[in-house]
Protein backbone atom coordinates (compact mmCIF):
# COMPACT_ATOMS: atom_id res chain seq x y z
CA UNK A 1 0.00 0.00 0.00
CA UNK A 2 0.92 3.33 -0.65
CA UNK A 3 0.96 6.59 1.83
CA UNK A 4 -2.00 7.89 -0.72
CA UNK A 5 -3.90 4.86 -0.10
CA UNK A 6 -3.61 4.35 3.51
CA UNK A 7 -4.47 7.52 4.70
CA UNK A 8 -7.01 10.01 4.40
CA UNK A 9 -5.53 13.03 3.04
CA UNK A 10 -6.81 16.92 4.38
CA UNK A 11 -8.11 19.08 1.41
CA UNK A 12 -11.68 19.35 -0.62
CA UNK A 13 -11.38 15.79 -2.27
CA UNK A 14 -11.92 13.67 0.75
CA UNK A 15 -11.80 9.29 0.50
CA UNK A 16 -14.81 8.12 -0.61
CA UNK A 17 -15.60 4.40 0.80
CA UNK A 18 -18.31 1.85 -0.34
CA UNK A 19 -20.46 0.85 2.94
CA UNK A 20 -22.91 -1.28 3.57
CA UNK A 21 -25.08 1.05 5.50
CA UNK A 22 -28.78 1.44 4.15
CA UNK A 23 -31.14 3.06 6.30
CA UNK A 24 -30.69 6.84 7.18
CA UNK A 25 -30.68 5.40 10.87
CA UNK A 26 -27.53 3.24 9.63
CA UNK A 27 -26.15 6.39 7.92
CA UNK A 28 -26.35 8.35 11.29
CA UNK A 29 -25.21 5.83 13.62
CA UNK A 30 -22.13 5.51 11.23
CA UNK A 31 -21.86 9.10 10.89
CA UNK A 32 -21.78 10.05 14.27
CA UNK A 33 -19.21 7.89 14.76
CA UNK A 34 -17.32 8.49 11.97
CA UNK A 35 -17.05 12.22 13.23
CA UNK A 36 -15.77 11.11 16.80
CA UNK A 37 -12.27 10.75 15.05
CA UNK A 38 -9.78 13.27 15.68
CA UNK A 39 -9.32 15.20 12.20
CA UNK A 40 -12.66 14.36 10.81
CA UNK A 41 -14.19 17.39 9.94
CA UNK A 42 -17.21 15.89 7.30
CA UNK A 43 -18.65 13.00 6.73
CA UNK A 44 -21.42 12.85 3.34
CA UNK A 45 -23.08 10.05 2.15
CA UNK A 46 -23.07 9.66 -1.63
CA UNK A 47 -27.16 8.72 -2.48
CA UNK A 48 -25.73 5.46 -5.01
CA UNK A 49 -26.16 2.06 -5.00
CA UNK A 50 -23.90 0.70 -3.35
CA UNK A 51 -23.57 3.44 -0.80
CA UNK A 52 -20.94 5.44 -0.65
CA UNK A 53 -19.81 7.52 1.65
CA UNK A 54 -17.04 10.06 1.89
CA UNK A 55 -14.71 11.25 4.26
CA UNK A 56 -13.01 14.53 4.90
CA UNK A 57 -10.51 15.61 7.18
CA UNK A 58 -8.28 18.62 8.39
CA UNK A 59 -4.87 16.66 9.70
CA UNK A 60 -3.93 13.24 8.12
CA UNK A 61 -6.02 10.33 9.32
CA UNK A 62 -5.82 6.45 8.82
CA UNK A 63 -8.36 4.87 6.73
CA UNK A 64 -7.86 2.10 9.56
CA UNK A 65 -9.21 4.22 12.38
CA UNK A 66 -12.12 4.29 9.63
CA UNK A 67 -12.65 1.24 9.13
CA UNK A 68 -12.36 0.07 13.12
CA UNK A 69 -15.22 2.95 13.76
CA UNK A 70 -17.53 1.04 11.10
CA UNK A 71 -16.45 -2.68 12.52
CA UNK A 72 -17.56 -1.37 15.85
CA UNK A 73 -21.15 -0.57 14.65
CA UNK A 74 -21.39 -4.06 12.67
CA UNK A 75 -20.83 -2.31 9.61
CA UNK A 76 -18.18 -2.47 6.77
CA UNK A 77 -16.35 0.57 4.71
CA UNK A 78 -14.07 -0.07 1.83
CA UNK A 79 -11.48 2.36 0.63
CA UNK A 80 -11.92 3.38 -3.03
CA UNK A 81 -8.64 4.50 -5.01
CA UNK A 82 -7.09 7.85 -5.04
CA UNK A 83 -9.07 8.84 -7.98
CA UNK A 84 -8.73 12.84 -7.73
CA UNK A 85 -6.31 14.99 -9.40
CA UNK A 86 -2.92 16.26 -7.10
CA UNK A 87 -2.50 20.23 -7.67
Amino acid sequence: MTYINDNIIPGNHGKTFTTNVRSPEEKSRLKAAIMKIDGVIKVIFEDTYPSEVTVHTDQVVHVNEIQEKATELKFHVIAKGPFFPLL
